[in-house]
């Protein structure tokens, strides 16, 4: 069956009836071979016979048993030759009972799991973060904050899990319950992270007025800082809560309510007044000029009006506010001046008139003293009246023969009063008409 070819048979154990062992020869050909073998060793000889027969000699231990490597002999006859190689134990996991092998575990990853390891199979053995096939589905960063969700293991290297996933301000469980903007000023609290979506934290969440810092005090009985102080700041640093109004000294801070404007006016610059009370707008209505009236009743130089002679008419004559309604004589609401009429040809002086160019509203009277301590009107200024007869719109002082007023001592000089009878507190204005008509 074989041919030509040498076969070395390898013996397991030799029974010898002398109870030792030696060499053979067999066949035709002469055998050289080792004459000593170490234990579980066999060494075959070479037949160069030109038959395929062969003879080995073989040492072994005195149980007869036999384990470990087998090496054959080679045979060099003249059609060739053979070598052959067997190991008896060809891997770790050769069972003695079956002679079968188990598969290999395959686990690139190194994650436990792979092709017939015993942890179970791996959905991607590239992957040591996700074994699992719902693993390798949702294992994924979908708002790109560097913590994951949906993977099977998570480390250092793929952080998680994330709370919400599409939320890059949030990934811990605290941070998804609690991250809030309750006073919905756009500042936000307890977010694991902050950014231009989420400015934060809001240093005081319950206080639209500030955010992650303090804000600007206004006067408007909230806090517009972290510590919560209402309106600490003084009231000039605080007012106006908009714009630059004119002509204001003095600022006060008196919120009607909280979140209400509380900027008022307390005093105004020279003769400005705050008579609408309306902040935005400062003081904005300016009294008299006292450069050209006085507060009291004077021979001040600055207070006449000129002087006036028959056919004459004083022009542009001070346009006065006075704001408050009159408060008496002396008072300080009121405003004085006086004026020079020339005795010419009495009793054919002309006629004095004194009126109103401009009166807005009807809201000014005057009154005409002959002295600073007079009574007003006395001395015949006023023919029907007498002294103390009522404010005046206008005042007539007749010097002509017929008429009953050519007998009373003429008007030279005159101190007139101006002062408001009503609408108090808004800017209407008067101007005096002075003029003396001839015969």
């Amino acid at each position: 069956m074989f041919g030509r070819i040498g076969f070395v048979v390898v013996v397991a154990s030799l029974v010898a009836c002398s109870g030792g062992g030696g060499e053979t020869d067999s066949g035709n050909g002469s055998f050289s071979g080792s004459g000593t073998a170490s234990e579980g060793d066999t060494t075959g000889g070479t037949d160069s016979s030109g038959s395929a027969s062969a003879s080995a000699s073989t040492s072994g231990s005195a149980s007869g048993s036999a384990s470990g490597t087998t090496t054959t002999g080679t045979n060099t006859s003249e059609t060739g030759s053979m070598t052959s190689s067997t190991t008896a134990s060809t891997t770790a996991s050769t069972t003695a009972s079956t002679g079968t092998t188990s598969p290999v575990c395959v686990d690139a990853d190194n994650d436990g799991f792979g092709d017939n390891c015993d942890q179970g199979p791996d959905c991607d053995d590239n992957d040591p973060y996700n074994h699992t096939d719902e693993g390798c589905a949702n294992c994924a960063d979908a708002d790109m904050d560097t913590f994951w969700s949906g993977c099977d293991v998570y480390d250092e290297n793929k952080l998680g899990p994330d709370c919400d996933d599409n939320d890059a301000n949030n990934h811990s469980d605290e941070g998804c319950a609690g991250c809030v903007d309750a006073d919905m000023d756009g500042y936000w609290v307890g977010c694991d992270a902050y950014n231009q979506d989420k400015p934060g934290p809001d240093c005081d969440d319950d206080n639209k007025g500030v955010g992650t810092e303090d804000g600007v005090e206004l006067c408007n009985g909230l806090s517009e800082n972290c510590a919560g102080e209402i309106d600490p700041l003084p009231a000039e640093e605080m007012c106006p809560s908009e714009g630059d109004p004119p002509n204001v000294a003095q600022w006060v801070c008196d919120p009607p309510a909280p979140g209400e404007d509380g900027c008022k006016v307390l005093a105004c610059d020279g003769f400005w007044h705050d008579l609408n009370a309306d902040p935005n707008d400062g003081c904005e209505c300016q009294s008299t000029d006292y450069t050209a009236a006085l507060e009291t009743c004077g021979d001040a130089e600055l207070a006449k009006l000129g002087v006036v002679s028959e056919g004459d008419t004083l022009a542009d004559l001070p346009v006065g506010v006075i704001p408050a309604l009159d408060n008496g004589v002396g008072n300080g609401d009121e405003d004085w001046y006086w004026v020079e009429f020339p005795a010419d040809n009495r009793p054919d002086s002309g006629t004095v008139i004194v009126d109103f160019d401009v009166n807005d509203n009807d809201d000014y009277r005057f009154e005409v003293f002959r002295a600073c301590d007079a009574d007003p009107w006395s001395d015949g200024l006023a023919l029907e009246y007498g002294a103390g007869a009522p404010p005046a719109l206008e005042w007539w002082f007749f010097d002509q023969p017929g008429k009953s007023l050519h007998n009373v001592t003429w008007p030279s000089k005159v101190y007139i009063r101006v002062f408001r009878v009503q609408n108090e507190n808004t800017c209407s204005s008067y101007q005096l008409g002075v003029r003396r008509a001839g015969d």
